[in-house]
């Protein structure tokens, strides 16, 4: 029986029907409150650290975004309802990252904030718990189509606590658009299996909105859930051939495209304006970051709290998978292919492109590059799982089960089922996941967000323009240039920002900035004779120069890529400001146009679409037949488990702290090898772990290498790990721009950085004892940090490992 294909028994006659719903209604009503409750609950269970500590973790890319939250609030807070523009990134030259990047994130931070964008980091913190909250919700209700209650509930606590989406986003990469993203997903796939089921207007409704959520809130998990809802109706359109739904769904795909139109048609329009350079060699080359099954399947860990990077593996949660398989084995065994077809298809697809051998793919596919980390696939894994898992709680339902083995009658197995199954699951996920509920504590180092604190921090060297890899900056900036004085001291004066290159202005000239907003740039010239205005300010369409009201031509300087323009002699106005380009102007045409067809449609919809007795029959008994209690003894069991869950993680786990480790300091307890080595009296090396000591050719071998700084570090090395032999002739290599993910001069000295690398066997390598060597250098001028002393293998400027790899 597919889903949604068996509706209710008609046996029930309307008084019947009549008066199990007066009966029923507060009972319901209750029932829905509890199932609410224990939602909710997983939601913030998953959230536990954002409600433990205060703040945001240090260290990961959510700064990035709590910037990004501030700079589009405080031009929103300017007056600009649609912000395309960042003026106050690289250095006060600002550029066009929000045309560019999904915005839903930064705009719902702003709203959360109540319009003060100094807030942002407690927005960034709320946007977090309530991705969680809100994966959850949208987890039960898709586990809610394929296992009802039982299954909805281990649904959303499965998803929640899947190692991707609970630690890996959240608070090792602090990765808060994708976050969000993923919490969408789910309701996406809930929407559009609703919508191939009875095609109402709530469900048209749905799918565009939380299709549209995932879309604007992340840019690569957006082109994947198209992919993904695209595969659904194609699915549901070969199994169901529902051809008054297949209208639903493509009038449903339409609008989606024409209301997101705002933000992809600019996008596409003027993809060749700005530097994309987010995939290539080193360390955002996808080849350098696939998985190995083993750490796919890899269980939890238990966290160092000396550790000031997370060492947590890149798994989908070896529970949750060994779930999904007993649920896939269920439900084709009751139910057939049609049901989970497509999800198993896709979960299996999803995990392999996480693994080397999906290697071809990626280079036949020449845009997956931009994915930059196979690993990114982990998080839609988790949502194509939940079919699957919630499958287990349909199990005893059905009449599955009822044989009279050992006398049993088949409706006490039926109801042992039930009992059992689903509150097993639940057990042995929160059992599993208990060590990411101890990550490192954090103490909040950004508190009021102002454009000179995003100042600050690029002229601290971590990034520029909230991105590492210069990510948006304008094509006509061939050379980004340094900070310059006059620009950072108007920041610093909190005075109006002045963006005038005042060395080149002619002998008698004066320059007035009378006001600077984020998108307009207002000034009063007097000048002797005619020359070149210079603004501190890069070129991109849409910048539009006038003086005394009328349009002057833009001229872009080379190689900054600044905004000059010709001033005649007198005294004028002068206005450079940003506004639209035909691109942008059309997306918000086609986006209006969306909004105003959805709305007709919605109308049309609700005018023909009438409640039948049987979807009044459905709301009773289900859509099997089976009539449902308003809350279930799974779910009172449920409820119980994890009330009793956070009494023991409170009264005894916390004080007995059996799920943490904090080394002493200057030691990586965790490290299977201990060595140590100082290196130029900056940084330590205290030991290192290997995947295996045993390889051959094609095979990875992982190296994580553990490094401590003996003292606050002012420049940023790169780390290198070689596989040599014999001595100095390199086979295989890895280096990291920053080691494990974090600038050495943000190193902290009392916690050490776990850096992890990866070293490909070659093929026609020699068979012999190969040796593993380690350093740390400056990229601008591959000078590497002399070894002061070393144990093992030191040698003048890199450390030989004790521990050989033997290739067979």
């Amino acid at each position: 029986m597919d889903i949604g294909e068996g509706q209710a028994s008609s046996s029930w006659s309307q008084q019947g029907m009549t008066s199990q719903r007066q009966n029923a209604g507060p009972g319901r009503l209750v029932g829905r409150l509890g199932v609410l409750v224990l939602v909710l609950s997983a939601g913030l269970l998953a959230a536990w650290p954002y409600l433990e500590y205060p703040g945001l973790p240090a260290g990961t890319d959510a700064e990035l975004h709590v910037f990004r939250i501030a700079e589009l609030g405080y031009s929103l807070q300017a007056g600009n309802p649609y912000p395309r523009w960042a003026p106050d990134f690289f250095h006060g030259y600002g550029y066009p990252i929000f045309n560019y990047y999904a915005p839903l994130t930064y705009h719902l931070g702003h709203w959360v904030s109540l319009g003060h964008p100094q807030k942002a980091v407690e927005a960034a913190r709320f946007c977090f718990i309530f991705a969680h909250i809100v994966g959850a919700a949208g987890a039960y209700c898709l586990g809610h189509v394929f296992g009802r209650q039982g299954g909805g509930l281990l649904s959303a606590l499965t998803f929640s606590l899947s190692p991707y989406v609970h630690i890996v986003n959240p608070h090792i990469r602090g990765d808060l658009p994708e976050s969000l993203a993923l919490a969408f997903l789910p309701w996406a796939l809930w929407a559009w299996e609703r919508l191939w089921q009875d095609g109402r207007a709530r469900y048209v409704l749905a799918s565009v909105l939380a299709t549209s959520a995932v879309f604007l809130s992340h840019n690569l998990t957006g082109l994947t859930v198209v992919a993904l809802v695209g595969a659904l109706s194609v699915w549901r359109w070969v199994i169901s051939r529902r051809a008054q739904h297949t209208g639903h769904a493509v009038v449903t795909g339409f609008l989606f495209v024409l209301l997101t139109a705002f933000f992809w048609l600019p996008f596409l329009a003027e993809r060749g304006h700005v530097r994309l350079d987010v995939a290539g060699d080193g360390h955002y080359d996808f080849r350098n970051h696939f998985l190995l099954l083993q750490e796919l399947l890899a269980p939890s860990e238990l966290i160092d709290w000396r550790s000031a990077t997370m060492n947590v593996p890149m798994s989908a949660g070896p529970v949750t998978v060994l779930l999904a398989l007993c649920g896939t084995v269920w439900c084709l065994a009751r139910r057939g292919f049609r049901t989970l077809g497509l999800y198993i298809a896709s979960a299996a697809l999803a995990g392999w492109l996480t693994l080397r051998g999906s290697l071809p793919l990626w280079e036949l596919i020449a845009p997956m590059a931009y994915f930059q980390f196979p690993w990114r696939f982990l998080g839609p894994l988790a949502a194509l799982l939940i079919p699957p898992v919630a499958s287990l709680g349909s199990i005893g339902l059905d009449g599955a089960g009822a044989s009279h083995a050992g006398g049993i009658e088949p409706g006490r197995v039926q109801t042992l089922l039930r009992s059992c199954v689903v509150p097993l699951a639940f057990v042995l996920v929160l059992l599993a996941a208990l060590p990411h509920f101890y990550v490192t504590p954090w103490e909040s180092e950004l508190e009021s967000v102002t454009p000179l604190t995003m100042i600050e921090t690029e002229l601290r060297g971590r990034w520029r323009g909230t991105t590492s890899t210069n990510d948006f900056v304008p094509t006509t900036v061939d050379m980004i240039p340094g900070p310059t004085v006059s620009v950072i001291e108007s920041y610093r004066q909190q005075e109006t920002v002045d963006r005038v290159n005042r060395y080149t202005l002619p002998d008698g000239a004066s320059v007035t900035t009378v006001a600077s907003d984020p998108w307009i740039t207002h000034l009063t010239v007097t000048t002797p004779k005619p020359f070149l205005l210079r603004l501190y300010l890069f070129y991109f369409p849409g910048w539009r120069a006038y003086v005394d009201g009328i349009e002057t031509p833009i001229e872009i300087a080379d190689p900054e890529g600044f905004v000059t323009l010709q001033v005649p002699e007198g005294s004028h106005e002068v206005e450079v400001r940003f506004g639209t380009t035909p691109a942008r102007s059309w997306g918000w045409v086609l986006s209006a146009l969306g909004l105003a067809m959805l709305i007709g449609v919605l109308v049309t919809l609700h005018n023909q679409q009438e409640e039948t007795q049987e979807d009044r029959s459905a709301e009773i008994h289900g859509t099997d037949g089976v009539r449902r209690r308003p809350i279930s003894r799974v779910s009172i069991s449920i409820g119980a488990i994890m009330l009793a869950f956070v009494l023991l993680k409170v009264t005894l786990l916390n004080p007995l702290g059996w799920f943490r480790i904090i080394s002493p300091i200057g030691e990586a307890l965790i490290a299977g090898y201990s060595q140590k080595a100082n290196l130029a009296g900056e940084a330590l090396l205290l030991g290192y772990d290997l995947s295996s000591t045993r390889a051959a050719s094609g095979d990875v071998v992982e190296v994580t290498v553990y490094w401590m700084a003996q003292r606050p570090m002012t420049r940023t090395y790169q780390s290198f790990v070689h596989l040599v032999y014999p001595e100095g002739e390199i086979w295989s290599q890895s280096d990291h721009l920053n080691p494990g993910g974090f600038p050495t001069n943000l190193w902290p000295t009392d916690r050490y950085i776990s850096d992890e690398h990866r070293l490909i066997i070659p093929d026609g390598v020699r068979p012999g004892p190969y040796l593993l060597v380690t350093g740390l250098y400056t990229l601008e001028d591959n000078r590497r940090l002399p070894i002061i002393s070393a144990e093992c293998g030191g040698r003048a400027d890199s450390v030989i490992l004790c521990q050989p790899v033997l290739v067979r």
